[in-house]
């Protein structure tokens, strides 16, 4: 795919900026219309004396809290910062010149979203099944060590096919781009079915349960 000419581009200011300006406006008075018709679902003071069970993290950090039940340091530290990292670095890695400033611009692009989409689907909720319907190491050794918890947990090993996965797919197109792409587009669908078990599926002592309906009586 060739590149865009000069009469094919136009400047940031005022087309890109205005357009994001317009999206930031409706985004507000959506928010703001939202907040006037449906009540925030806030709960009583907080009493120290009988803490909720289960207690969840806002929404938006139930996937971490879904990670940091297999490992403290893995799920809260290493691999939000592992992957914020690797996120960080991709500007610097990718260097090709074939659909620049394009969604989708490169030739192989749709495909190696749709397989990496599919992937992270199958990989991500097989691994979630697995550890609800066996458990996981301690389940199956009580007294493996805590450093063997720490490294071989559920959280790394999915982040380790993820790594995996883009290498392959670096070797099989030769596009380090389409390899940034492929890791980004599993780390969303990664975090979004681990942010679902968390918010939806997850109740008492952090047990898997299909709904509140199900959670055992206090």
């Amino acid at each position: 795919m060739s590149q865009p000419t000069s009469k094919e581009t136009v400047t940031s200011w005022p087309h890109l900026l205005l357009r994001e300006l317009n999206v930031f406006v409706l985004l507000t008075v959506a928010f703001l219309v939202l907040s006037l018709l449906v009540d925030a679902p806030l709960r009583g003071p907080a009493n120290p004396d009988l803490p909720e069970n289960p207690a969840k993290a806002p929404w938006y950090f139930l996937g971490l809290q879904e990670l940091v039940s297999y490992s403290a340091f893995m799920g809260g530290l290493f691999l939000p910062f592992f992957t914020l990292f690797g996120l960080a670095l991709v500007p610097f890695v990718d260097r090709e010149t074939e659909g620049v400033g394009q969604w989708l611009g490169a030739r192989h692009d749709r495909a190696v979203m749709g397989l990496s989409l599919l992937f992270g689907v199958l990989v991500t909720v097989g691994m979630l099944a697995f550890t609800v319907r066996f458990g996981w190491l301690r389940t199956w050794v009580p007294t493996v060590p805590q450093w063997v918890i720490t490294l071989v947990n559920p959280g790394t090993i999915l982040t380790a096919a993820y790594v995996l996965w883009s290498v392959v797919t670096y070797r099989r197109t030769g596009s380090t781009r389409a390899s940034a792409n492929a890791m980004f587009t599993l780390f969303v669908v990664g975090f979004t079915i681990l942010t679902v078990m968390g918010t939806l599926l997850r109740g008492p002592n952090w047990g898997f349960y299909w709904s509140p309906a199900s959670w055992p009586a206090p």
